[in-house]
């Protein structure tokens, strides 16, 4: 009976080593399977991520290029519209008007500085005394628009 119980023992631990053996060889296949398929979705997510990173170079380079060709075109447009004042201004030097308003554009802004530095000075000026004389200095500038506009269409047109 005790012979019995060890060869039955005996089987028994056979079985559980095959069966440990079955098990670790399966878990071996699995870890190995595992990492084929996390090599695999590595090399795809990279490549995902190069092919990503190609289009947004090009998109950044397409998008430099327009914003670069739109910059100079703009500074050419500025240039010409500049140049083309410039050349209406230079036309009317002897208009009474354009005379008239660079006086005053002159002289009202050194007059204007000088009476602001005296206030200042003096300790009198504020915000209300800057927000009365910037109301006034519009008011004059709207009067002066309509004025010149008026004068340029009845008296003294451009040239």
């Amino acid at each position: 009976m005790a012979h019995e119980a060890e060869d039955k023992a005996r089987e028994e631990s056979a079985k559980a080593s095959q069966k440990t053996k079955e098990t670790a060889a399966d878990a071996d296949k699995k870890a190995s399977e595992a990492s084929s398929k996390a090599s695999e979705k590595a090399k795809e997510f990279s490549e995902y991520a190069s092919e990503k990173g190609e289009e947004l170079s090009k998109d950044a380079s397409n998008n430099y290029d327009k914003a670069k060709k739109k910059a100079a075109r703009n500074y050419r447009e500025g240039k010409e519209e500049a140049k083309e004042k410039g050349n209406e201004l230079s036309r009317n030097r002897d208009n009474p008007v354009v005379v008239g308003n660079a006086l005053i554009i002159g002289l009202g802004s050194a007059a204007l500085g000088f009476w602001g530095y005296q206030k200042h000075a003096k300790g009198e000026l504020s915000w209300e005394v800057a927000g009365i004389t910037a109301a006034a200095v519009s008011a004059f500038a709207v009067g002066d628009y309509y004025l010149s506009q008026y004068l340029f269409k009845e008296k003294f047109p451009k040239k």
